[in-house]
């Protein structure tokens, strides 16, 4: 089931190439996206419940992972939609499917916008001293007590 599931993955990400080259280009723009808008999209289509209200928490964080999904708006568009076309094919619990009927170009990019903005703000591991400590015990050898 897996190794089927990839197929199909692997398939659509080569139709995303497809898709960015052929349709994104002609979309018209309706102006300069903005992360406030997209901060409101973000809330009410409920990205938050996965994402986090700042990208960083959640099952799935937005911030400083090189995901190729949020590396440009196209990219970001163009899996949306490959999402909502492939929906009866591959069903997924994971993320909600936005086809065009359900989140418009326009408010994707306003959403993008919004992501865009996310900055880390995790510190460092070395500026955590109860993890340090934990990290410190871990590595010594274990001894039972008596």
């Amino acid at each position: 089931m897996k190794s089927s599931s990839r197929v199909l993955g692997l398939l659509a990400a080569a139709g995303a190439a497809a898709y960015v080259g052929a349709v994104l280009p002609a979309l018209a723009q309706s102006g300069a996206p903005d992360p406030e808008i997209g901060k409101q999209l973000f809330y009410e289509h409920g990205c938050y419940g996965c994402h986090g209200f700042n990208g960083e928490t959640g099952v799935r964080d937005l911030v400083a992972t090189n995901s190729p999904i949020i590396a440009d708006v196209d990219a970001f568009i163009t899996y949306l939609r490959l999402r909502g076309d492939q929906a009866p094919l591959l069903p997924s619990t994971r993320m909600p499917n936005y086809p065009e009927s359900a989140l418009s170009d326009e408010e994707a990019r306003h959403i993008y916008a919004y992501v865009s903005s996310f900055k880390l703000h995790a510190p460092e591991v070395e500026d955590v001293p109860t993890l340090q400590a934990i990290i410190e015990s871990a590595s010594r050898p274990y001894e039972p007590q008596r």
